[in-house]
């Protein structure tokens, strides 16, 4: 329908469809792929939904932003130095000891069980005192605690911790079941407090600064700032669990690559505890460093101390045989060549000797089968063969050169090794006593003043996207899930059947049905509120339709059902009436729906004094039909709901009193049942002339739809025409909203 000087409201199909109309193109390839546009159009239909999950994922990304504990992080340097051995008798004194470990070696160190444990015993980490908080927000509440003192109780909760308290056990001694168990320890006046078990009964009566004992449990307080009354959580943890978890949060790393900068980092919540920890850690790591090349260095001493004896024993005798020798055969001269051979003699005893005492010390250390001793094995046999080459060349010399030849190298080789092991010995001492180590700290842990997590910006940006994310992705999930038609086409294609009107949801009718639910008696008829509403003009086609379908019906009687509740059948029934009346028809509105009909809320009347009590040949007909204060129409409320609605609605006076009705009106308009919930629907359209089937849009899958058009037909009721209700018009981007095109008066 259209006027010159103004636009139409909708474009509809009021032609009937008696049979599947052959004439309807069918779908192109194109037709089934899923647009850019569509996709927008199911967030936009889901913008609730999507709003919804948003802030629902960024409150609770903002919850755990500002009541989750802040977690601090600190660090410490450790300096590894690597030493590589030298040269000489024994070589350099770190050759004794090895070469510096590499940084791999130094991080297992730092990390592993004995030093952690040394630690974990040393500030007492497997025993846990905290205040008790309030569920979820006693934490956050206590951090905004900014003053000195402990802070007042909330709402009279004088058992829980609001800011301000401190607690610090000494020492923790229980026996094994109450190991890991959570123990309470309540402030009493003063220094006092009491220790409760897990199921509340008393252990002991403490005061800081003194030890208790009760109950098989053993405690030392050094620290007690809190409220009388106010109650802590005690526990002692299993030691090698604490010891197991603070390894794995430890965090050792080399800074760079082989620079020997050791990174020891760790997390907690408390920040003076964090720091206290990795300043023990590093502080027990280089005391063990030294205690264990100290120990090494004092090893060796032994080793030496054993030798020195020997050598300057056989340094004397060497000497007494010279000198005997001397005073025997006198002053022998020995040539140039016979002394380059003894000296050379002498080297090579002294680097065998050494060789030896090297080989010796390493076997402490090392098993035969070590590179580094079969290197020193190899040395000496070479040494050896080398010696006994220069001892066939002396004993060519003549025999007076060649003994004074060896009395001079006995001595020489001996005071030789003698004064090198005298010096290294010294040297031992020195390092002994000097506590020198290998790695140093240089960056102590400080305490953090900020923490690291949770990062409110990062975490509200993150809540942001994922709010967003779950949101879309319910949109989707939602329709996909939910199978209702909104494609007037499509229905058509399936049914057969046309689709009259297309009613859009309304605005003014929603706030309407709410207003009338909270204020009984108000009408709700939306086209006698709101005339131009853009559902008013659609309904105005639906009467176009509907007059067509009239002039070839049986009789006058309409039937209008759906498939199931909910759908606006009742809106349908008194908007059309009240059109139909505009018209100059007299029309009829009555209410078949005997089991929940609400149709009298839309004229606001009462329910009493209807249809069941017509048909019960209680009340005659001038006393149930009511005026409805549009002109032309009355309605029949439902009347007293019966226990037997189908069996009324089936009877033969029913049949006769619609007839009579029809006989007196122009149109009669019967709100019936849902088609798919009970029998009453086909019950009433058998006898109608033509029978209307409104479904609501998005709500219905087509597969629900045949179904009630086949329960119809089953008892032999045929439908005309179809009326799509609560149509979104909302300007959208996919295909389906091409259907409804709204337009403005010029």
């Amino acid at each position: 329908m259209t006027q010159r000087h103004d636009k139409a409201l909708e474009v509809v199909r009021d032609e009937p469809a008696r049979e599947p109309r052959p004439d309807l193109p069918p779908p192109s390839p194109g037709d089934d792929e899923i647009s850019l546009g569509e996709y927008l159009d199911v967030i936009l239909d889901g913008r609730r939904l999507v709003a919804g999950v948003l802030a629902l994922v960024l409150a609770a990304g903002a919850a755990h932003a500002f009541l989750a504990p802040p977690v601090y992080r600190s660090d410490a340097l450790v300096q590894v130095e690597t030493t590589k051995a030298g040269k000489g008798l024994l070589g350099d004194l770190s050759a004794m000891f090895g070469e510096g470990s590499p940084a791999e070696t130094e991080v297992e160190i730092l990390r592993s069980r004995a030093l952690v444990g040394e630690v974990v015993n040393r500030l007492r980490l497997d025993v846990v005192a905290t205040p008790r908080r309030f569920p979820l927000v006693g934490g956050a509440v206590a951090r905004l605690h900014g003053e000195d003192g402990v802070a007042g109780p909330l709402l009279g909760l004088r058992s829980f911790g609001w800011g301000g308290e401190r607690i610090s056990v000494g020492d923790l001694v229980t026996p094994r079941r109450l190991l890991g168990e959570p123990l309470r320890l309540v402030a009493g006046e003063g220094p006092r407090f009491a220790l409760l078990g897990p199921d509340g009964e008393k252990l002991l009566d403490g005061e800081v600064g003194k030890r208790a004992a009760g109950g098989g449990v053993e405690l030392f307080v050094s620290e007690l700032v809190a409220r009388p009354g106010l109650a802590f959580h005690l526990e002692l943890l299993d030691r090698d669990e604490t010891v197991s978890e603070l390894q794995e949060d430890l965090r050792v790393s080399e800074k760079g690559k082989k620079t020997g900068v050791l990174v020891v980092a760790l997390e907690d919540r408390d920040p003076a505890r964090v720091a206290g920890i990795l300043d023990a850690l590093t502080t027990t790591y280089v005391r063990r460093n030294v205690e264990r090349r100290s120990a090494e260095a004092e090893k060796t001493l032994e080793f030496l101390d054993t030798q020195l004896p020997a050598l300057k024993a056989k340094l004397y005798a060497a000497e007494l045989e010279l000198e005997s020798y001397r005073s025997r055969k006198g002053q022998v001269d020995v040539s140039l060549e016979t002394q380059a051979a003894v000296a050379r003699v002498v080297e090579i005893e002294k680097a065998a000797s050494a060789a030896k005492v090297e080989y010796a010390a390493l076997r402490h250390r090392f098993t035969d089968d070590h590179p580094a001793l079969a290197a020193l094995r190899s040395r000496m046999q070479r040494l050896e063969g080398e010696g006994e080459a220069l001892e066939v060349r002396l004993k060519r010399l003549p025999e007076a050169e060649l003994e004074s030849a060896r009395r001079l190298r006995d001595v020489k080789v001996a005071n030789e090794l003698y004064i090198a092991l005298l010096n290294k010995a010294q040297e031992l001492k020195v390092m002994k006593e000097g506590t020198i180590g290998n790695v140093r700290v240089l960056d102590a842990a400080v305490v953090p003043t900020k923490p690291v997590a949770p990062r409110k910006a990062a975490v509200l940006a993150l809540s942001l996207l994922l709010g967003l994310a779950a949101g879309v992705a319910a949109a989707f999930g939602r329709r996909a899930l939910s199978q209702g038609v909104e494609d007037p086409d499509a229905i058509e294609r399936t049914t057969g059947i046309g689709v009259h009107a297309a009613i859009p949801f309304s605005g003014v009718e929603e706030t309407a049905a709410r207003r009338s639910r909270r204020e009984p008696g108000a009408r709700t008829v939306l086209a006698q509120t709101a005339p131009r509403d853009i559902a008013v003009e659609s309904l105005r086609s639906l009467r176009t339709s509907l007059q067509f379908e009239l002039h070839e019906a049986r009789n006058r009687v309409v039937a209008v059902t759906g498939p199931a509740p909910g759908v606006g059948k009742s809106f349908v029934v008194a908007n059309l009436a009240h059109l139909l009346g505009e018209s100059g028809k007299r029309v009829l509105a009555i209410d078949a729906d005997l089991r929940r009909g609400r149709l009298h809320e839309s004229f606001g009347a009462s329910r009493e004094g209807g249809l069941s009590e017509l048909l019960a040949g209680e009340q005659p007909l001038a006393d149930v039909l009511r005026d409805t204060g549009s002109p032309g129409v009355k309605f029949i409320s439902t009347g007293r709901l019966p226990p037997n609605p189908a069996e009324m609605l089936g009877s033969e006076r029913f049949a006769k009193v619609l007839a009579d009705l029809a006989a007196r009106h122009d149109v009669v308009l019967v709100d019936t049942p849902p088609v798919l919930a009970v029998t009453d629907a086909a019950l009433v359209a058998r006898l109608a002339g033509v029978t209307l089937l409104v479904a609501r849009s998005g709500k219905h899958p087509l597969r629900e739809i045949a179904a009630a058009l086949r329960g119809l037909a089953r008892n032999g009721a045929r439908v005309h025409g179809i009326v799509m209700n609560g149509v979104r018009l909302e300007r959208g981007f996919g295909r389906r909203n091409a259907y409804h095109y709204q337009y403005r008066y010029e």
